[in-house]
Formats: structure tokens, C-alpha cells, sequence
């Protein structure tokens, strides 16, 4: 392989929904850039919005806080307005959701509880970033993009279409779940060779998942603002840590000011349908406010 062609591969881009991945020169990290666009309900809704820098500026200022206090993360530096730099990393294909009180899909689930309730320890979850796709004669996992673009039109799927199912950990193998069906109603879609072994499931929510959501509590805390729940990815960089990598913004969690779901200042306002210039100026004041922490 020519010189040439290793700095051309090294330069490919990834495209996604909100961000696009840049290879650098350094084999060892990358250039994540963010798009002004929001997308909710499994990208069925989708709008350009001017929201590229304050989503930059809160997860530049949310990783730096996180490492400050000790937590690994695959964050290096900010870059540009819309970019900064971070460890490039084998991602781990789980999302991981940290829940102080019950709500969105959770309560689907679980139609008993409140909103009200308070999880104290956290509570954890984690769900497949396959998506999986159930025929009459068989079941298959394949990536969410491949799913969207066979199995949805005009927004609604076309299929029996599960996207980020439930996963439930067992020690030899991984039943994935329904995520939105209640739960006394929900059978296994599929049994898969867990992604990674119990020890390493334990250690990332042990000492990335439950730090994280504590730390930035904390830090919401100060401003009379509850952080309801969040999700984060992880993945193993070229040292082989696992670090907490992607990104956390305002599409990230759920924050409350005041405890009331009726001042929501996160992404929900836009999966709601507010007008998009409120959940812009949504956007920018939960900017101010990562500035301070």
C-alpha cells in the first residue's frame, strides 16, 4: 500500500444523522464535526436547525468537566466552533442509559410507576445500537440506517422493527427486548453472544455510567436544574481503555429546571414538536449554563 493511499483512508470520512467523523493524519484520533440538525423518533423527524456550535460548546464543556474529575473519556480538545478532537476508539455497540427517575420509554415499560419516583441507587440500562427486524421465517440484527432506509416510510415502519432493543445480560448470552412494550407483555426477540464479558459490563457502569451521571447532577445541582436521566456510548481507545466517547449534549439527557417536566430545556421539546425557534433558544441557554460547571 503507497504512502498516497494510507493518507487517503486515513482521511475518510463516517457520516451520521447529526455528526461526521473526520480521520486524521494521527491514526489515533479523530476530528468529530457537528451538524446544525436535530433528529427524534428514530429519524423520523428531522430539521436543520442553527445548533452546531452550542451542541459543540456543551459537550467540549461537558467532557473537560467529566475529565477534570477523574473520568476516562475519549475527549482530547475543542477544535473549531463546530468540532473538536477526541481518541479514536472501537466503539462498544450498547447505549448506555442512567435513570434518576422514571420516564420516556422507561414508563412504557413500567406503566405502574411515576415520574415522581426517585431511583436512589441509580438505575442502569443498557440497549443495542443494532437494530433488529423480525420477518415471518426469521429474525435479523442489521444497523438502524439499514433499517430506516428499507423498513421506513413517511415515518412509519413498514415492518416489525425494534431499534435500540433492551438488553438483558445473562452470562452466556444477551436476550434482547422489545423497549417499548410493557414489560409483563415482553418475549426475547433474540438470544446474541454477549458484546463484551460481565466483568467489563460491570466496570462501565460502575466506573463510567454512575460517575458520570453523578458528577453532572452535581453540576446541574447548582442551578436549580434536575438531570432525569441519561444515556452515554463507550468504546476502547488505542491504548485499550474503555472510555466514555461520542458525544453528551442537549440530545443526551433529560434536564428539568425545577424539578418540572414543563420547563424542559433538552432535545424532548423538539420530539414534542415545540416551535424550533423555542428549542433553539433551548439549546443556547443550556450552553450558558455548561459554561459554569
Amino acid at each position: 500500500m503507497t504512502k498516497d493511499t494510507i493518507q487517503q483512508l486515513n482521511k475518510m470520512e463516517i457520516e451520521g444523522k447529526t455528526k461526521r467523523i473526520e480521520m486524521l493524519d494521527d491514526p489515533t484520533i479523530v476530528r468529530i464535526r457537528t451538524k446544525d440538525s436535530l433528529t427524534a423518533n428514530d429519524a423520523a423527524i428531522q430539521a436543520d436547525l442553527p445548533v452546531a456550535q452550542d451542541k459543540t460548546t456543551q459537550n467540549c464543556n461537558v467532557m473537560f468537566h467529566l475529565k477534570k474529575a477523574g473520568v476516562p473519556v475519549a475527549y482530547k480538545m475543542r477544535n473549531d466552533l463546530t468540532s473538536f478532537i477526541a481518541e479514536k476508539c472501537e466503539m462498544i455497540p450498547i447505549e448506555c442509559v442512567i435513570r434518576r427517575r422514571p420516564f420516556g420509554s422507561y414508563l412504557k415499560r413500567e406503566p405502574h410507576k411515576s415520574s415522581s419516583e426517585i431511583f436512589d441507587p441509580l438505575l442502569t440500562e443498557f440497549f443495542h445500537k443494532q437494530t433488529v427486524v423480525v420477518h415471518p421465517e426469521s429474525v435479523q440484527m442489521i444497523p438502524e440506517d439499514t433499517a430506516r432506509s428499507l423498513f421506513l416510510k413517511n415515518g412509519e415502519w413498514t415492518g416489525e422493527v425494534y431499534t435500540d432493543p433492551l438488553i438483558d445480560p445473562r452470562e452466556q448470552e444477551w436476550l434482547l427486548y422489545p423497549p417499548k412494550q410493557p414489560r409483563h407483555e415482553m418475549q426475547p426477540l433474540l438470544a446474541i453472544q454477549p458484546e463484551v464479558d460481565p466483568v467489563t459490563l460491570e466496570y462501565i457502569r460502575r466506573s463510567l455510567m454512575i460517575p458520570c451521571f453523578e458528577i453532572l447532577e452535581k453540576a446541574w445541582k447548582i442551578f436549580n436544574v434536575n438531570l432525569i436521566d441519561m444515556k452515554i456510548e463507550v468504546g476502547i481507545n488505542h491504548n485499550k481503555e474503555i472510555v466514555i466517547a461520542d458525544v453528551i449534549d442537549n440530545d443526551s439527557w433529560r434536564i428539568w429546571p425545577n424539578g418540572d417536566p414543563k420547563q424542559q430545556l433538552d432535545k424532548q421539546s423538539f420530539r414534542d414538536g415545540e416551535k424550533l425557534t423555542r428549542v433553539q433558544e433551548k439549546y443556547a441557554i443550556v450552553t450558558q449554563y455548561t459554561k459554569k460547571f
